[in-house]
């Protein structure tokens, strides 16, 4: 399309249609079945011979609340759940259980019925067999908590769905195991230190009470004044408190010392780090603690029963400092140790040690606030005549022994019952049973998904070529260039010859391109193929074509070689000779000439020896077995072909053959390759330029439409050579074809080629 200046304007941005898309996808079929084809096939392979692989899951509920807490340490809250079950996570995601459930396994004498154990490459045990097997669990092992409950999901896969079931709760048994044995172990330090020290105090209380049965016989006093009773009393009712603090101390610090020893290699620093916290809020909490439990133990010397609201009022506070003293402990303590940490699957040992520590702080001050005490009513006693003192102090030794001994006994007794009642806070709730399908590999939603995939992927690297592809295909093609179309030839395939084709020759030098452009002549040869009509459409095209004279001289060059322009110009010659006009064609391709083969005539006097004057216009002219149609060979292959082409004598050979012809056609050589048919382009009364489907470049196209209008040609439009039906109809309707070609005995037969669901008959 031109614009106000008369030049070209390049390329015109249309809408693309969904038939666009279809014929892109019609023309890449064979890539989208292949590519099918491998996607599908791949997956269908790797789907039916791969080991299928089972996953069973086991259900398990972490019961914080499952055991007997409080009664015996008056043990605070553990940290919030969400940390707690993260905690049991990692716990059961470690090694330490991993080499508890290889070690049951192997115990049990299963190591030839589980896969697990069997080992194909001897090579992968230079890690050690036990750990070798160890990584194979965690590879299989995975956890996942449900979110905003306390259920914990154990899966484990194994190749054998019965394999994956058992090893599921074999785990959750391990696991739960682990976490009883951790309950019981925690209090059996403390039921271990009260026994002995109850022996102790039985035997101590022995002592005291024959010493006291002695002196009594021995002194003859059988009985204190009722003053000293009085003082003796409050002696051993502080000295009892005082022991009983005493005692408490030594069990957290029991509970402590195997607290500490479950963390291991990982903290040894820990109890160094808890001792020397010497954060001001913390120690100032201390300090309140010390004075508050020091004041408590005032009231109850002074008498003060605990129902009294300052004995209760002081009783709240301590909790609350005591409270107190463990968060802010723990916040200091747990910034040192972030939860990223290799601590955090022992943060609730950690908080538990944490808690411990405050109640060994507090006793410790309720320790020293006693023993003041103590001191004071010794002090008292020691007042006494000798005699009264002595069994005074045999009395109170008896007394307290006495109450120590039945607090230790009672302490005992508690600890006995709390240790029974760890069962742990893990219960299974649903066991592992064999799962019925495999979850891999997934054979429907593999094919379903191969299925996808390879259209998918056949259909993207079709549209990718497509975007790669720059040549001219389609007439909507020829259209966005805005050049003048003048017609689409449809693509023709070689046909096989019959008793109506006469034997086409074949010459040597160009065997292969005389070949396939002899049997592409179908105008002479076919003349009722639509092949055939669609030169004829041409040649009227051409004839009303807007001139302001009639064209008689026409120039059918292309952009580059190898697009049909040979072709082109010989079929639209024989069209013109079988309407009766008289027609010459003329090989002006001095370079690669190709026409004197088609007709079986000689080259060796032709138009490049009219041009150096060696040889008449008589001489170059020779019939074709086509009538009205004449040909002049190219001649001998001239050493400058343009410069003859460009010369006088071509003129005038031109005007005179106009004067003697009807039409005159030319075949040039291509336009961008080399100058000839520019030269020749402004004399002849028209140019057709031959653009092939599927291998013009479109700037090519654009270049040599540029090339003429630069030269003042006077250009006729372009033809679209090679065109597949479906790019020439496709965009505007699917059509039925048909049409007859005479077999050996003369009968006409039908051939039919379908492209929709409507008939349409083309008939002669």
């Amino acid at each position: 399309m031109q614009n106000v200046n008369g030049t070209f304007s390049g390329l015109e941005e249309n809408p693309v249609r969904l038939t666009d898309y279809l014929r892109i996808l019609r023309r890449g079929k064979w890539i989208i079945i292949l590519s099918f084809v491998a996607v599908v096939g791949s997956t269908a392979y790797f789907s039916f011979t791969t080991t299928p692989t089972y996953e069973a899951q086991c259900m398990v509920i972490v019961d914080s609340q499952s055991r007997v807490e409080r009664t015996l340490f008056d043990v605070g809250p553990f940290s919030q759940q969400v940390t707690m079950i993260n905690n049991q996570v990692q716990i059961l995601k470690s090694r330490l259980l991993a080499e508890k459930v290889i070690s049951s396994l192997l115990e049990s004498g299963l190591q030839d019925s589980l896969s697990l154990f069997r080992v194909e490459n001897p090579e992968d045990l230079h890690v050690g067999y036990r750990r070798y097997f160890v990584r194979h669990l965690q590879e299989a092992l995975s956890i996942e908590p449900v979110r905003d409950t306390d259920v914990i999901k154990i899966k484990v896969k194994a190749p054998s769905p019965q394999e994956a079931a058992f090893l599921a709760n074999k785990v959750a048994e391990v696991y739960q195991n682990l976490d009883r044995e951790f309950s019981r172990g925690e209090i059996s330090q403390v039921v271990t230190f009260l026994r002995d020290q109850l022996q102790k105090k039985e035997e101590s209380l022995r002592a005291a009470e024959e010493a006291l049965r002695k002196f009594q016989q021995d002194e003859g006093i059988v009985a204190l004044s009722q003053e000293t009773q009085e003082m003796v009393k409050q002696l051993v009712e502080f000295e009892s408190l005082y022991q009983e603090a005493v005692t408490d101390r030594k069990t957290y610090e029991k509970r402590l010392e195997y607290l500490k020893s479950q963390l291991g290699e990982l903290r040894r620093t820990l109890e160094t780090d808890l001792a020397d916290i010497s954060h001001p809020l913390i120690l100032e909490l201390r300090q309140k603690i010390a004075e508050s439990e020091a004041k408590l133990v005032n009231f109850k010397a002074q008498g003060i029963p605990e129902s009294y609201p300052d004995f209760k009022k002081e009783n709240e506070r301590l909790a609350s400092l005591k409270r107190t003293l463990t968060e802010e402990t723990k916040k200091v303590l747990l910034a040192r140790y972030p939860v990223h940490d290799p601590l955090k699957p022992y943060q609730e040992i950690l908080e538990k040690i944490i808690t411990a520590e405050t109640e060994v702080e507090a006793l410790q001050a309720k320790e020293d606030a006693l023993k003041k005490i103590v001191d004071q009513h010794l002090l008292k006693l020691d007042t006494l005549p000798e005699k009264s003192l002595k069994l005074a102090r045999l009395e109170r030794a008896k007394k307290l022994n006495e109450n120590l001994y039945m607090m230790m006994k009672e302490k005992y007794e508690e600890s006995r019952i709390t240790r029974a009642g760890q069962i742990g806070k893990i219960r299974i709730v649903d066991p592992a049973v064999p799962p019925e399908f495999p979850i891999s590999p997934k054979k429907k939603l593999n094919l379903i998904l191969a299925t996808l995939v390879g259209l998918g992927l056949g259909i993207g690297v079709v549209f990718f070529l497509e975007y790669l592809d720059n040549s001219v295909r389609t007439v909507e093609d020829v259209e966005r260039l805005q050049l003048p179309l003048l017609g689409s030839i449809p693509d023709i395939e070689p046909e096989k010859q019959n008793g109506l084709w006469r034997a086409l020759p074949k010459k040597k030098g160009s065997e292969d391109e005389v070949g396939r452009l002899a049997t592409r002549l179908v105008t002479h040869l076919k003349p009722k193929s639509p092949y055939s009509e669609a030169y004829r459409s041409l040649r009227t095209q051409i004839q009303y074509a807007r001139s302001e004279k009639p064209v008689q001289t026409i120039l059918v060059s292309s952009p580059g070689p190898g697009e049909g322009k040979s072709t082109s110009v010989t079929n639209l010659a024989i069209t013109m000779a079988q309407m009766g006009s008289k027609t010459i064609l003329v090989d002006s391709d001095l370079r690669r000439p190709v026409l004197h083969s088609l007709f079986d005539l000689k080259r060796d006097v032709g138009l490049s020896n009219y041009l150096v004057g060696r040889a008449e216009i008589e001489e170059v002219i020779r019939p074709t077995s086509v009538d009205n149609l004449y040909l002049i060979s190219c001649g001998i292959l001239p050493p400058n072909p343009s410069e003859l082409l460009g010369s006088k004598r071509m003129q005038e050979l031109i005007q005179q053959l106009k004067n003697e012809y009807d039409y005159v056609l030319f075949d040039s050589p291509p336009l961008i390759a080399v100058t000839d048919a520019v030269v020749m382009a402004p004399w002849v009364d028209g140019v057709v330029l031959v653009l092939r489907s599927g291998k013009t470049d479109r700037d090519a196209a654009v270049r040599a439409f540029e090339l003429l209008r630069n030269v003042k040609a006077n250009v006729l439009g372009t033809l679209l050579n090679d065109v597949l039906p479906s790019y020439m109809y496709g965009s505007y309707y699917y059509y039925y074809y048909y049409y007859y070609y005479s077999s050996e005995d003369g009968k006409t037969k039908k051939r039919k080629k379908k492209h929709h669901h409507h008939t349409q008959l083309y008939t002669s």
